[in-house]
């Protein structure tokens, strides 16, 4: 299988503390200058942090979002002692999954309007049988709403298909960036919408809502 690179790092897990505490230690280990800069120099392009806003989201978690060149620049920073150190002090217990761009989807990115600063993310996360199969189900519908959905405040839509050994199961992830909550709640709850995606799994898939955490926590 060809990799579309770059890639993108969700890890996804139960926090130690929460709130500035939580900040504040994540700051200080992952978010260093130091551990900034070990991490760009091999390739981590953006890290984003988000807290829990509903859906399958529990409230002591935390999600990061990074986007690497390569995945041989993650094996490689995840590998580091010092860096399975700081993990351990930052999550009980994590998710850390790679995932490349889904070749052929329905998706795009669009600028802000003026004044509109909050970001809210939607993913969706689920097993499937075929990727080209699944991302048609989502091509055909996201084609339909991609005016309505913007103008309740999307910004971007984008599809991934998890990396992993061969043989390992398939699974697809879909990942909105929003600006308005209400419009994104809005657009969640349209069950006619949910169930024209359920084809596209094989099983029950994870939907959660998360909000880009709040305070100043170290992001590039």
């Amino acid at each position: 299988m060809t990799v579309e690179l770059p890639v993108t790092l969700v890890v996804r897990g139960t926090s130690i503390c929460q709130g500035d505490a939580m900040r504040t230690m994540h700051n200080d280990t992952a978010g260093s200058p130091q551990g900034i800069a070990a991490a760009r120099s091999l390739g981590d392009l953006s890290h984003k942090v988000y807290v829990p806003k509903g859906g399958d989201a529990r409230p002591e978690e935390l999600l990061f979002l990074d986007v690497w060149i390569d995945p041989a620049g993650i094996m490689k920073f995840f590998s580091h002692p010092d860096v399975q150190a700081q993990g351990a002090q930052l999550f009980q217990e994590k998710d850390p999954t790679v995932w490349m761009t889904a070749r052929g989807a329905y998706s795009y990115s669009l600028p802000a309007a003026r004044d509109r600063n909050e970001r809210f993310v939607g993913l969706i996360r689920g097993p499937i049988a075929n990727p080209e199969a699944a991302i048609d189900t989502f091509k055909k519908l996201d084609a339909k709403v991609v005016g309505e959905v913007r103008k309740k405040g999307l910004l971007s839509h984008e599809l991934f298909i998890k990396l992993g050994p061969p043989g390992a199961p398939l699974e697809l992830l879909g990942l909105d960036v929003w600006c308005d909550e209400a419009g994104m709640r809005s657009h969640y709850a349209d069950e006619a919408h949910m169930q024209a995606l359920a084809p596209a799994f094989t099983g029950r898939p994870s939907a959660s809502i998360w909000q880009q955490a709040p305070g100043n926590w170290s992001e590039w």
